[in-house]
Parts: C-alpha cells; sequence; structure tokens
C-alpha cells in the first residue's frame, strides 16, 4: 500500500490464452435452448462473476488506504454506441444470474441506449454536456472522492451509486484486435479490467511434439497490484481455465 499511489503506476499486466472450443459449444448450446443470442462477451462475464466469488480477495477496493472486500459481483460491460462514443452497463450479482439473463439485460439495456431511451444514461450525458473539458479531470476525481472514498450516495447527481462494479470488460474482438491491454481509469476505483480478444484458430504443439490447430481467445487483464498479488493472479488464472474447460460448471 505505500509503495504505490492510486492507480496509475500500480498496474500490472498479464495475457492468457486459453482454449475456447468448450466455451464456444456451450454458448452455441444455450443460445439455441434459451432463444437468447449469448456471445462469448457474456459468458465472459459470467466466468468473472464464479471466479471473483472464489477469488474474494480480487472483489475488492482501495479506500483511505484500506482494502475493502465487496459483498456482490457486479460487472461493468463496456458498450460502443457509436465509432467515437463509448457506454456501459453494470450487470448487478452477475454470479446469481444465468447466461441467457445476462444476454437478455444487457441487449435491452444497449438497444434502450441507442435509441435514446434509458433515462439515467440521458441525464447523465446532459450533465456531462455542461462541463467544460478543462473541468473534466477535477469532476471526475471529485466524484471519485466522495462516491468511492468517502463513501457517500451523490443523491441528484444523476448519478448511480458504484456505477462501475467490481471489474470492466470490454470486447477488443469486436474491433478486430487478438489482444490488447487496456489501461485502468483512476476514477472508476476498480481493481481489474478484462480486454477480451477475438476468438479464433490457432497452432497448438502437442506434448509428444505434434501441432494440431486449436480455437483460442486471449485474454488481457490489467490488475491494481495494490490488491493484486501473484498468489491472487495464480487463483484467477486456475478458475479461469477450469470454466473454459468444464462451462458446465457455470450452471452450478
Amino acid at each position: 500500500m505505500g509503495s504505490w499511489r492510486p492507480n496509475g503506476d500500480s498496474q500490472v499486466y498479464c495475457e492468457l490464452q486459453v482454449n475456447a472450443e468448450a466455451a464456444i459449444k456451450k454458448i452455441k448450446a444455450m443460445s439455441e435452448s434459451s432463444g437468447q443470442k449469448i456471445t462469448m462477451t457474456h459468458f465472459m462475464g459470467k466466468v468473472m462473476g464464479k471466479v471473483l466469488k472464489e477469488v474474494p480477495d480480487m472483489n475488492a477496493l482501495v479506500r483511505l488506504h484500506n482494502i475493502h472486500t465487496r459483498r456482490d459481483v457486479d460487472v461493468f460491460f463496456q458498450v460502443s454506441l457509436d465509432e467515437t462514443e463509448l457506454s456501459g452497463h453494470v450487470v448487478r450479482c452477475i454470479d446469481t444470474k444465468s447466461l441467457a439473463d445476462i444476454s437478455k439485460e444487457l441487449t435491452e439495456t444497449v438497444n434502450n441506449i441507442r435509441k435514446g431511451e434509458d433515462l439515467v444514461f440521458k441525464k447523465i450525458k446532459q450533465s456531462w454536456n455542461m462541463i467544460p473539458s478543462w473541468m473534466a479531470t477535477c469532476v471526475l476525481n471529485t466524484i471519485a472522492f466522495i462516491s468511492y472514498t468517502l463513501n457517500i450516495n451523490i443523491k441528484g447527481s444523476n448519478i448511480p451509486r458504484d456505477c462501475f462494479g467490481s471489474m470492466m470488460i470490454t470486447n477488443i474482438g469486436s474491433l478486430g484486435f487478438s489482444s490488447a491491454f487496456v489501461p485502468l481509469a483512476p476514477y472508476t476505483r476498480i481493481s481489474m479490467i478484462l480486454a477480451l480478444g477475438k476468438t479464433e484458430w490457432r497452432p497448438v504443439c502437442r506434448e509428444d511434439g505434434s501441432v494440431t490447430s486449436q480455437q483460442q481467445v486471449s485474454l488481457c487483464f490489467t490488475f491494481d497490484h495494490r490488491v493484486m498479488d501473484g498468489a491472487q493472479g495464480a487463483k484467477v488464472s486456475w478458475w479461469i481455465k477450469k470454466y473454459f474447460a468444464n462451462p458446465n460448471l457455470l450452471d452450478s
């Protein structure tokens, strides 16, 4: 805690390349049975919800130089509105929701935002448009200090309480990227962000030296080192690989 200042010089980067074939089969089966379009983004959200329940030390935030463990697992999904504007939505208690429920909630919210029918997003955007660009950093830092450091709900500000949840997921694969690392924005006070790459065929070397092909996906994590050490990172990696190898465990 004494070594690092808030997010900016305490970031740790880690890339996992995992076998996605069992996950793809699970996604296809769940899409067909539920009638809901389920994607790797939804699958990854559910996986991380389960992982953060298994590794509660990672489901935490730093407040006044102390680490506080969160009660629930909430995941913020970044959403592209157009080529220049981003928004997002937090799925609360994501570990308790099915893949179909996660897909339905995100789809409905994104559609409402894009149609201009999401009242919360509309109010936030209207309020933000009134703030001069030179004041942006000051305003964001002030809001973060009140909301997270002091843990006070700013009533009447149109800002939802804990609006970024436990972590963020952004799908860079939809933009054609295989892998990329995304920085932690200090005002979000999250300790982890995941950049989900595109699923693609890659050569894999077996133990006997032969080469085969496999559908893989790159998971690029940025962690806050004030919260995560190698021990927690190893646990996160182990659980992610387990859920990708056995996706039916997500149903339990």
